[in-house]
């Protein structure tokens, strides 16, 4: 098989320039918290089909790591708390409300670790508890497999990637 090399490259005449313009997106009609990106997730329901849920309000907790919360992503109705077999969960879908999708002030929940303060200002435990409670910690993850961040311990080393790490990811 001839092996083909590109020596100078390939000028293609492309004229004029990107526009710096970005589009909004239509706004979701539901949005979901899909078990399958928490690894070893085994969790305790708070909420249940037709519930109304606020912006931030608890969904389900982690058995295995207590503490560890799982908050709506937007303001709206559950729809469907989904199972697979065994009753694992597989999803928890929420139809966004109106006002949320108009962009209006939406339903939202209130934490009582959030004093107003900046986070400069603010011990590590502070921060901690109000990434916890607020279900932020979540989107933190611990190597090597990338589960979510157990809270108790003080991290070694904190990595921030722009870009996915995994074996084989886009």
């Amino acid at each position: 098989m001839p092996v083909h090399r590109v020596r100078r490259g390939l000028r293609l005449p492309i004229t004029g320039a990107p526009s710096d313009r970005i589009d909004d997106g239509p706004a979701p009609r539901r949005v979901a918290l899909v078990a399958a990106d928490y690894m070893g997730l085994r969790p305790t329901m708070h909420v249940a089909a037709g519930d109304n849920v606020a912006r931030g309000q608890l969904c389900f907790e982690d058995k295995t790591m207590p503490g560890v919360r799982y908050t709506a992503p937007a303001a709206g109705t559950v729809v469907a708390v989904n199972r697979g077999d065994r009753r694992a969960l597989q999803s928890v879908v929420i139809d966004v409300s109106r006002a949320e999708r108009e962009g209006r002030a939406p339903e939202t929940a209130s934490f009582s670790a959030f004093s107003g303060r900046h986070p400069s200002g603010m011990t590590d435990d502070e921060v901690r508890s109000l990434l916890v409670e607020s279900g932020q910690w979540t989107a933190l993850r611990a190597r090597p497999f990338g589960r979510v961040a157990d809270p108790a311990p003080r991290p070694h080393s904190i990595f921030v990637t722009a870009m996915d790490t995994n074996p084989l990811g886009p």
